[in-house]
C-alpha cells in the first residue's frame, strides 16, 4: 500500500505518550485493558482477539439483515427453480435509486467564521474557498451518494478521511460497513461512533505491505511464501489516541493518532552572543513546551458515520427503508405472479377423453390448439372427445391492489411524485408539481438534515487535516480548474491562534424541486428583482458568472461577442475613415486650386481696368 490514500507517513511519530485512566465498564461488561502504545505485541494481539470475540455474534446477526436487503435490491428475491428466472417487479431498486439522486444532489455549501478581525475574516474566507475546491475535486457528492446507498442497504453509512501521499492532499472515501469491526454496545450520536475501539479489514499486495511496514518484510514474505503479488488481508485498529495493524496473530506496526499536532519541545532563543541556554544538570539546551495547534479539541478516529433510524442500542440502525418495505415487495411479486398466471391461461385449456387420446396425443392436441392447428379425433363425436375449459377472470381488485402496493412502497421512500407512475392520476402540471414538492419536503426533512450534519463533520475533519498536513502552500482555483478566475494558496502557519468555526450552510443540502426553482427565478428576473448571476445559477448554467458577463456584453455591444466580426467591423470603419480623409483632402485641394484661379482672374481683371 505504497500510495495508500489514507495512511502514509504514520511512523514518523516517535513520542510514546500514553493516556491515563481506565475504560468505563458496567456490571455486565467483561473487563478489557485499555490500549496503550507501550503495550508489547502479545498484549495487543490479546486485545485484538477479545475485540473480535465480542464482535462476531453481533456481526453475524447484522450480516443476515445486510445480505437480505442487498438481495432484494439486486432482484434476487426468490430462489430460481429449474433454471428459470424468477418473476420479480423490483420496486425496491426503483425506489432507492430514485430516492438517492434527490437526497444527495444538493452540494454542501461551506460556511467558515472566525474572530471577526480583518485577518481572521481573510483566513476564514480562504479556508471556505479551499473547502469548496476540495468538495469539487473529490467529487464529494458522488461519495455521499455511495454512503447513503450503503446506509439504505447495510444499516450504516461510513466515510473515512485521511491524507493521500500520491495526491499530496486531503482525501476521503466511502467504506463498506461489512469491513468494520465495531463494539456492539456502542452507538452513533451526531455522526460520531461512541465505541472505544474500531477495526477495519484492509487488503493489499504483499509487496505494497512491505513498503508500508519494512521492518516486517520477513514476516510478510513468509505469510505469502515469497509470492509478493499475493493479496494479504490485515486489520487496522484505532482508538482516539492510538492505532495499530495486525496480520493474523502478528503486529505489523503501531503509532499514535497521526491526524494530530502534538506538543513539541522548542529550544529557547539564543543569547546576544549566539549561544543556546544550557540546563546545568543535563548539559542539554533548555527547551520550552509548545502546544500543538489543532482544529479539534480532542483526537478522534478518522471515520464519520451516517445513522438515522437508530434507537441507541447498537452501532447499526435498527431498521431502514429497504427492510421496512420487504413485506410490500413480497406482496407486489405475489400479485404480479397471480396476474401472470391468469394471462398464461387466457387462451383456455383442453380436457380430452382417454378413450380417444393417449397422454402423448393429448399433449399434441393442446399444442395444436395453441398454434391454431387441427385436432384430429379418430372415432366418435368430437364433443365427446375434446372439451375447451374456460378460465375465470381475476377480479379487478387484484390489479388495483398491485397498483396500491407499488404506490405505498414509493410513499415510504418519499418518491411517488418523482416517478411517472406516481403522477399519472394528476392531469395538471400544477398538481404534478405539488406532489413532487411534497416528496422533496419529506426527503429534505427526513434524511437530508442528517446528510447535512454528516457533511458538516466531514468538512471539520478536512480543516483538522489542513492543520496537520498543510506544511507547504496548497493551491485552489475558486471557479474551477477550467475557468479559474482566482487562485488562492493556504498553509497551516497562517492559522496562528485563530479559532475557526466550520459548518455547512443551514438548508443548503435540502432538496429543491428544479422546475419550481426555475419558474421562480424566471418570475423574479422578469420583475427585475434578481441579478443575472443568481438567475443563471438557479437555471443550473455551468458558469453563471460568465453567462451574466455575456448577457451584459450582448446588451451593451452585441458585436463584442463575435471577435471576428468586431475585427472586420473595425477594419471597415478604418477604411471608411481613411476614404473620408482622402476625399476631404482631395476636396480641399480642388477648393484651393479654384480659389487660386479665382484670385488670378480677379488680378487680371484689375490690371485690365487700370490699363
Amino acid at each position: 500500500m505504497a500510495d495508500s490514500p489514507l495512511f502514509a507517513g504514520y511512523f514518523s511519530l516517535s513520542r510514546d505518550e500514553n493516556k491515563a485512566g481506565e475504560l468505563a465498564v458496567d456490571a455486565t461488561t467483561e473487563l478489557v485493558p485499555e490500549l496503550e502504545l507501550t503495550m508489547d505485541d502479545d498484549e495487543l494481539i490479546a486485545l485484538k482477539r477479545q475485540w473480535l470475540k465480542t464482535w462476531e455474534p453481533y456481526g453475524t446477526l447484522i450480516e443476515k439483515k445486510q445480505t437480505e436487503a442487498e438481495d432484494y435490491w439486486l432482484g434476487s428475491q426468490f430462489t430460481v427453480m429449474e433454471g428459470k428466472r424468477p418473476l420479480v417487479d423490483n420496486l425496491i431498486f426503483e425506489a432507492l435509486e430514485t430516492f438517492l439522486p434527490i437526497a444527495t444532489r444538493p452540494r454542501p455549501e461551506p460556511l467558515v467564521e472566525s474572530d471577526n478581525s480583518q485577518y481572521g475574516n481573510a483566513i476564514a474566507d480562504k479556508v471556505r474557498k479551499m473547502l469548496a475546491f476540495i468538495i469539487d475535486d473529490l467529487s464529494y457528492n458522488l461519495q455521499l451518494k455511495q454512503v447513503a446507498r450503503y446506509w439504505a442497504l447495510y444499516l450504516l453509512g461510513v466515510v473515512k478521511v485521511g491524507w493521500s501521499m500520491k495526491e499530496n492532499d486531503i482525501t476521503c472515501m466511502a467504506i463498506r460497513p461489512q469491513k468494520l469491526i465495531l463494539d456492539p454496545t456502542a452507538t452513533v450520536r451526531e455522526c460520531e461512533y461512541t465505541g472505544y475501539y474500531l477495526g477495519e479489514w484492509l487488503e493489499d499486495m504483499a509487496s505494497d505491505l512491505v513498503l508500508r511496514f519494512p521492518k516486517q518484510k520477513k514476516l510478510i514474505a513468509d505469510k505469502v511464501k515469497g509470492k509478493m503479488g499475493t493479496k494479504v488481508k490485515y486489520i487496522f485498529w484505532a482508538t482516539d489516541d492510538y492505532w495499530f495493524w495486525t496480520l493474523d496473530d502478528e503486529v505489523l506496526g503501531k503509532t499514535k493518532n497521526a491526524h494530530w499536532n502534538y506538543e513539541q519541545d522548542i529550544p529557547l532563543p539564543m543569547d546576544e552572543f549566539g549561544n543556546s541556554p544550557i540546563d546545568p544538570s543535563t548539559g542539554q539546551p533548555l527547551t520550552v513546551k509548545q502546544p500543538g495547534r489543532n482544529h479539534f479539541k480532542n483526537k478522534k478516529k478518522p471515520y464519520i458515520f451516517l445513522s438515522i433510524f437508530n434507537l441507541g442500542k447498537q452501532p447499526h440502525d435498527d431498521t431502514n427503508l429497504v427492510l421496512q418495505n420487504l413485506p410490500l415487495q413480497d406482496l407486489i411479486n405475489k400479485r404480479l405472479s397471480q396476474i401472470d398466471k391468469n394471462a398464461d391461461n387466457a387462451n383456455n385449456s383442453l380436457a380430452v377423453s382417454g378413450e380417444a387420446f393417449t397422454q402423448q396425443q393429448a399433449a399434441q392436441a393442446a399444442k395444436a390448439k395453441r398454434n391454431g392447428g387441427v385436432i384430429w379425433v379418430p372415432t366418435g363425436p368430437v364433443d365427446n372427445a375434446v372439451k375447451v375449459l374456460g378460465t375465470e377472470q381475476l377480479p379487478p381488485f387484484v390489479y388495483q391492489s398491485l397498483i396500491d402496493y407499488r404506490n405505498e412502497l414509493r410513499n415510504v421512500f418519499g418518491i411517488r411524485g418523482s416517478s411517472p407512475q406516481g403522477t399519472m392520476g394528476e392531469q395538471t402540471v400544477g398538481g404534478k408539481q405539488i406532489i413532487r414538492g411534497q416528496d422533496v419536503d419529506r426527503i429534505g426533512g427526513g434524511v437530508s438534515t442528517y446528510l447535512e450534519q454528516f457533511s458538516d463533520h466531514v468538512l471539520n475533519w478536512f480543516v483538522q487535516l489542513m492543520y496537520v498536513y498543510y506544511d507547504e502552500p496548497h493551491y485552489a482555483s475558486v471557479l474551477g480548474k477550467e475557468r479559474a478566475g482566482e487562485y488562492i494558496s493556504l498553509i497551516n502557519s497562517e492559522f496562528g491562534a485563530i479559532k475557526l468555526l466550520v459548518s455547512v450552510k443551514d438548508g443548503s443540502m435540502i432538496p429543491k424541486d428544479p422546475m419550481s426553482q426555475r419558474n421562480e427565478a424566471i418570475e423574479l428576473m422578469n420583475s427585475g428583482n434578481l441579478d443575472p448571476i443568481t438567475f443563471f445559477d438557479r437555471l443550473d448554467f455551468p458558469n453563471p458568472r460568465e453567462s451574466a458577463k455575456q448577457l451584459f456584453l450582448w446588451k451593451a455591444n452585441p458585436i463584442a461577442l463575435f471577435p471576428d466580426l468586431l475585427a472586420q467591423q473595425q477594419q471597415e470603419m478604418m477604411a471608411a475613415q481613411q476614404q473620408q480623409q482622402a476625399q476631404a483632402q482631395q476636396q480641399a485641394t480642388v477648393e484651393a486650386s479654384q480659389g487660386q484661379q479665382q484670385r488670378q482672374h480677379e488680378m487680371a481683371v484689375t490690371l485690365a481696368k487700370k490699363k
